[in-house]
This record gives structure tokens, C-alpha cells and sequence, in this order.
């Protein structure tokens, strides 16, 4: 009885030893820590904004080599860039031949709303140039961005092709996942006023206490190659989570990044 529980085991024991050679032989686990650059452009902003992508990629490869899964963790930067606006308001004679209030608001690059014009600050007038009779009593300019940071998580089908001895290429494609982990909101004004000059400056996080959400999801795409250990890696980015909590689901940025990396 003993003899045949060890015949059991020792059969066991090179079964597994067996199943952990075809596996090692089969497949391949990769490490590539990667750092780079990227650029963000939202569709409600009208200037593009570089941030900074670090993190590491995790492969598993089967096979000849062909056919990877890929993943790791990413921190990204995105960001909307910087917007600038302003606004003239004073008095016009309203139709019962008093004076009212009147916003002259312009922000440039975005030409949906440049010279929208408000009287009391409610409703739109149709006011696309200055009124002759208003009169002006102060001008306010603005400047904001906000820099939202991401930990993101890639899940990822990796294609790859040898082309010479020590140089492969590869294309990659999947969903991804990120939670914002930080940032920062940052807001500037000066007005000029009968009263005289002052100016303000505000910055926050701009997921502390907000209506903008932390999660986010969307499309990846990634295309490099690889030269002996070294990698150098152009990325895609296409984000459909919602920006804010009461958003729909829809395309909300661009991103494209630029990487350079070493496998282990």
C-alpha cells in the first residue's frame, strides 16, 4: 500500500514537473517599466494639453512569440489646457427706458460663444456687437486649466512580428481602466472697475468635493518596436466614461502618447 501511495506521488510530482516545462516553454512573462510624454484634447476645450505617462507594461506571451497579453499600471496626466475669457458689463437702456444690466462676454477659440450678450444676466439678447448706447463700468479677463491625474490599468491584445535579429515589432489594442487620484484646478482673474484693479487666484483638486468623476474608461491603441530590450511605443487613448457625474456616456478626449522603455 505504501509503495503504490508513493508510485501515486512520485507520478504526480513528474506530471507537474512536466506541465511547468510545456508551460515555461510555451509561454513568457515580460516586465517593461516605460516613461514618456502625451498630449490631451478634449472635445469641450479648445486647446490641447502635454502631460507625463510612467508605469510599466506586463506581458504574457504564448507560443512562437505571435500572440501576447498585455496589461500593468499606468500614471497619466490629462489635462484641458488653458481657456481664456472675459466679459465688459455695465448699463443700456432697457425698453421701458430704464437702465438695465449688460454682460458682453467673449472667449476666444471657441466661436459658438464669442460676443454673447446678456441683459441682467439672464437670457441670450442675440447682442453680437457692442451696443452703441451701453455703458461700460468694468471688464473682467479669466484664465483657468485643470490637470486631472490617473492611475490606469490597459488590458490589451499584442500582436508581434520579428523582423531582424534583435528588432520586433508590435500593435496592441483593448479596453482600459482608470481612477483619478489627483490634480489640480487652477483659476485667475483680473478686473478692471470704476471701483479700481483687483485680481484673484484659486487652485484645488478638481476631484475634492465636485461634480467630476473619478472613474474613467475607454479604447487604447498602442504600435512600437523593440530593439534588443529597448522599446519605443506610440499610444492611443479614446475616452468614453463620463467627465462629469450627470454627463452621458459619449467621447469625451484624445490622447497620444510617447514612451520609451527596457524589458526585463
Amino acid at each position: 500500500m505504501r509503495e503504490m501511495m508513493m508510485k501515486k506521488i512520485t507520478s504526480c510530482v513528474m506530471l507537474m514537473m512536466m506541465l511547468m516545462c510545456v508551460t515555461e516553454v510555451s509561454a513568457q512573462w515580460s516586465v517593461t517599466p516605460e516613461a514618456g510624454m502625451n498630449v490631451t484634447k478634449y472635445k469641450d476645450s479648445p486647446a490641447a494639453q502635454v502631460g507625463f505617462k510612467a508605469g510599466a507594461a506586463v506581458s504574457y506571451t504564448f507560443g512562437s512569440g505571435l500572440f501576447s497579453l498585455q496589461s500593468g499600471l499606468y500614471y497619466v496626466q490629462r489635462g484641458t489646457g488653458k481657456s481664456f475669457y472675459g466679459a465688459a458689463y455695465g448699463k443700456v437702456m432697457g425698453e421701458d427706458g430704464k437702465e438695465v444690466d449688460h454682460y458682453l462676454n467673449f472667449a476666444p477659440g471657441y466661436l459658438n460663444s464669442f460676443h454673447y450678450g446678456y441683459l441682467n444676466g439672464y437670457g441670450q439678447d442675440g447682442g453680437m456687437s457692442f451696443p452703441l448706447d451701453m455703458k461700460v463700468e468694468g471688464i473682467r479677463l479669466s484664465e483657468s486649466s485643470i490637470r486631472r491625474d490617473y492611475l490606469q490599468l490597459p488590458v490589451l491584445a499584442r500582436f508581434n512580428w520579428k523582423v531582424g535579429e534583435d528588432i520586433r515589432l508590435h500593435v496592441a489594442a483593448g479596453p482600459y481602466f482608470a481612477y483619478g487620484i489627483g490634480g489640480k484646478w487652477k483659476y485667475s482673474s483680473t478686473e478692471m472697475s470704476e471701483k479700481g484693479f483687483s485680481s484673484i487666484y484659486e487652485s484645488s483638486n478638481p476631484f475634492k468635493n465636485s461634480t467630476y468623476r473619478r472613474f474613467d474608461w475607454g479604447l487604447s491603441a498602442n504600435a512600437g518596436i523593440e530593439v534588443k530590450r529597448f522599446s519605443f511605443n506610440v499610444g492611443y487613448d479614446l475616452g468614453l466614461g463620463k467627465k462629469y457625474k450627470y454627463d452621458d456616456m459619449g467621447l469625451q478626449y484624445h490622447t497620444v502618447s510617447f514612451t520609451v522603455g527596457y524589458r526585463f
